[in-house]
């Protein structure tokens, strides 16, 4: 690939993109503004519509072979199962405990009470790790996909019986975490997806225009990712008009807790001897939260205590964005690691 090839690549990622996210979310915000009859509609049916073709194209680069590979990979599912359910769930609650009661209270931005459930709304945000979108953000920043989605498959089985231990022990409240709802995400947002991305690849794959049809359905990744971002907000984008200091408080945590959850992840990952795809999987599967779970967990459990929902509400309003953000460092860091190799190769040629 020539240079001007990759500075024309990664200039729309950074420049381009960013700019038709913020479009996204102000386009959503209005409709939600102007249009509030059957929101909660548009957010149930429009939000797995967007999923799937979110995570389509994707699962049309995942190899059988490479996924049973990553299945079977001890090390390095030993290594996420860690980060995930041992360190992700306490040093999210550590975080938000501090910022509330450390910053928030004493400048008396929030009162006890909003506090007090604050904290439970962020708790039950790190609890649970992402079970879908989690691949799409593997896959655009370049990480290991088949390595991502056999994650998301252990996940989806751990977290029904980790997430009611630790919101009992993080939020002192006792939980059933659906196997249902569990269920469902995992065939809407993983088999599904890869059912039809294994069959878009058996038929296509040794066809001399498979790249090009790879190509496009990139278009379409990008397409589907503006218009879920266009659904959410359109959806649930009444927390950010009803309670605007609510959500820059939580976005302020959300934002720290998913740098270092990932960063936590993909430096650890690194450190034992994973290359960047790996630990770029790694990263993302230890930083990308169930939104899902936990708005039900604050609905069933919670329901007496309004911001508690409002702000696992708040949760993918911000996740993508911020996710986004993350995907774009990757990139970056990827770009540096590949001249790093380039140049050493050139000094040992010589």
């Amino acid at each position: 690939m020539t240079y001007n090839k990759i500075s024309r690549k990664i200039g729309i990622r950074t420049i381009l993109f960013p700019v038709f996210v913020v479009i996204a979310i102000v386009v959503g915000l209005a409709l939600g503004f102007k249009i509030k009859a059957g929101t909660s509609m548009v957010a149930t049916y429009g939000i797995p519509v967007g999923l799937f073709f979110m995570i389509y194209p994707a699962m049309t680069k995942v190899r059988l072979n490479e996924l049973g590979k990553s299945l079977r990979n001890v090390k390095t599912v030993g290594l996420m199962i860690l980060l995930n359910y041992a360190i992700a769930p306490f040093l999210v609650a550590g975080i938000a405990y501090f910022f509330i009661y450390e910053v928030y209270r004493p400048l008396n931005l929030i009162g006890s009470n909003v506090a007090s459930q604050m904290l439970v709304g962020i708790i039950l945000l790190g609890v649970a790790p992402c079970i879908a979108m989690v691949m799409v953000w593997t896959d655009l920043a370049h990480g290991n996909l088949p390595l991502g989605v056999s994650f998301v498959a252990w996940n989806s089985i751990i977290q029904v019986i980790t997430t009611p231990f630790l919101v009992y022990l993080l939020a002192r409240t006792s939980v059933i975490v659906s196997p249902e709802l569990i269920l469902e995400s995992v065939l809407l947002y993983l088999v599904l997806p890869l059912i039809a991305g294994i069959i878009t690849r058996r038929l296509l794959h040794r066809k001399v225009y498979f790249s090009r049809v790879l190509n496009k359905l990139g278009s379409v990744q990008t397409i589907a990712l503006l218009f879920t971002i266009v659904v959410i907000f359109w959806g649930e984008g009444y927390g950010i008009i009803d309670t605007p200091s609510l959500v820059w408080m939580v976005g302020v945590v959300m934002l720290i807790f998913y740098f270092l959850l990932f960063q936590t992840g993909y430096l650890t990952s690194r450190r034992v001897g994973h290359d960047y795809p790996d630990s770029t999987a790694i990263g993302f599967t230890v930083s990308a939260r169930d939104f899902e779970v936990s708005i039900a967990i604050a609905i069933a459990a919670f329901s007496v205590y309004p911001y508690v929902a409002i702000t696992t509400a708040i949760g993918p309003l911000l996740e993508i964005p911020l996710m986004l953000f993350l995907v774009w460092v990757q990139l970056g860091r990827e770009q540096r690691i590949n001249t790093a190799k380039q140049l050493t190769s050139m000094e040992m040629s010589k």
